[in-house]
């Protein structure tokens, strides 16, 4: 690199800089939105529920405003649930909306900031799931849905595929108590492990199974060592170019503008499916970041002189 660079080290002291923020930031547009790619993109299936979850705890507390339950449930991390049927010092929770924080087959926690702390209740506390809209899926990479399908069932015994419909990919979806097929999803939530949850309007109304094509996230470069992984070696003149582009905008380099051009004609004939919107919005947001160096990169050349 020092050589494409008038022998500039790319890298100053420990941090790195500026060849590491270069680096993600030249894998983040090419793995962001609008651009969608076939070898970073990953299937997710999962099946409807038509009746809400239960689960019978035959012991609950509360230490610290959460609540910790034992019982044999399929709750899902970020699902909502009600509650009923606690006697004693736990009955302030009945009728409450519990958000589900952390789940197991033999237990669950939830916060409950209506009850600071409780002792262990023995009582029959009863656990229902709020919705049928909701689904937890493992995608720990998942950066947004491209596009997601519902397969339809007809009303026999066992109920046999019919159609594949596709859904309307929302940012945020309601609470829905209408049972039908489903037209739309949007990611509600992820937890700290990668749990991705799904929610779907209307509530299912059969246990139709839904499949989702996600775009997976741009990983994080920590290291002059790591790779370009997983955009394919065959892309390399696309990364090259931007990163080229970049490193000499720090290094006042007059190449700067040849090497941006070309990072975006390369990167744009490489992208296939996108609008001219998508096109201008890209464009628009690539050139003002490097609109914005250049004219940080000139106030310190003004600033040397003075």
């Amino acid at each position: 690199m020092k050589r494409f660079n008038f022998n500039r080290n790319p890298v100053i002291g420990n941090s790195l800089e500026p060849a590491l923020t270069s680096a993600n930031m030249v894998m983040q547009v090419v793995l962001g939105p609008p651009f969608e790619w076939w070898w970073n993109s990953e299937d997710v299936q999962f099946t409807c529920i038509v009746n809400p979850l239960t689960a019978n705890s035959t012991s609950s507390s509360i230490t610290a405003n959460v609540l910790t339950a034992t019982a044999s449930n399929t709750f899902a991390v970020g699902q909502q649930v009600t509650v009923k049927g606690f006697t004693g010092s736990l009955s302030g929770l009945n009728g409450q909306i519990l958000q589900v924080v952390t789940a197991s087959s033999s237990s669950f926690t939830a916060n409950t900031p209506t009850i600071t702390s409780a002792g262990a209740d023995v009582s029959a506390g009863v656990f229902t799931g709020v919705t049928t809209q909701d689904y937890a899926v493992s995608v720990p990479e998942f950066s947004h849905i491209q596009h997601a399908s519902v397969l339809d069932l007809d009303n026999s015994t066992p109920p046999v595929p019919t159609k594949f419909f596709q859904l309307t990919v929302k940012n945020t979806l309601s609470l829905e108590s209408f049972q039908a097929r489903p037209e739309f999803i949007a990611p509600q939530s992820q937890d700290t492990n990668g749990n991705v949850t799904f929610r779907l309007s209307a509530s299912p109304d059969k246990s139709y199974p839904v499949s989702i094509r996600i775009q997976k996230a741009a990983p994080q470069i920590t290291s002059v060592q790591v790779t370009w992984t997983p955009i394919p070696d065959y892309m390399q003149y696309i990364y090259d170019w931007g990163f080229l582009a970049l490193m000499w905008h720090f290094s006042d380099d007059p190449r700067a503008a040849y090497a941006n051009q070309q990072f975006k004609a390369a990167l744009l004939g490489r992208a296939e499916g996108l609008t001219e919107e998508e096109k201008n919005i890209f464009l628009n947001n690539w050139d003002y970041l490097m609109a914005k160096q250049l004219s940080e990169m000139q106030q310190g050349i003004q600033a040397r002189g003075q």
